[in-house]
């Protein structure tokens, strides 16, 4: 009897060690606010990309917020209004976050300073094509 209670007990541990709150966690990022957004994207066509990065919701190390870009290319000067939801990490001073821009994502990957965030991105569209580039935030006052 005191065997079955013990092993009721360990179980009982276990599964509430393996709950966790859905709660939003106090921040440890401090990225809230807007930020301004430049960019170029390498391929496949050269585009030059400025905009604004706002970052809306932060909990833990986790954040989420929006990016609002103009893509410019950079031989006949056409312009492309892209924007989207934005969901990522920090950690170590290390960001990765996805901006979920045109059909599919772009993964970017960059180093804080301050309030500097450098970067690189990557993309693919559901049909395979690769896109790519660099990227810069800066934190506006």
């Amino acid at each position: 009897m005191i065997a079955q209670r013990m092993i009721l007990c360990i179980a009982c541990l276990a599964m509430s060690a393996c709950l966790k709150s859905t709660e939003p966690q106090p921040s440890m990022l401090q990225l809230s606010g807007t930020w301004a957004y430049t960019g170029v994207q390498t391929s496949p066509v050269r585009e030059n990309l400025s905009g604004t990065f706002v970052v809306s919701r932060e909990s833990g190390t986790s954040f989420q917020g929006r990016l609002d870009v103009v893509a410019t290319n950079a031989q006949t000067g056409q312009s492309t209004v892209l924007g989207g939801l934005v969901s990522g990490a920090e950690s170590s001073d290390v960001i990765d976050f996805d901006a979920d821009l045109e059909t599919a994502p772009r993964r970017h990957v960059g180093q804080i300073v301050a309030d500097t965030i450098t970067g690189t991105w990557v993309g693919s569209t559901t049909n395979g094509t690769m896109s790519s580039g660099t990227f810069r935030v800066e934190r506006q006052r």
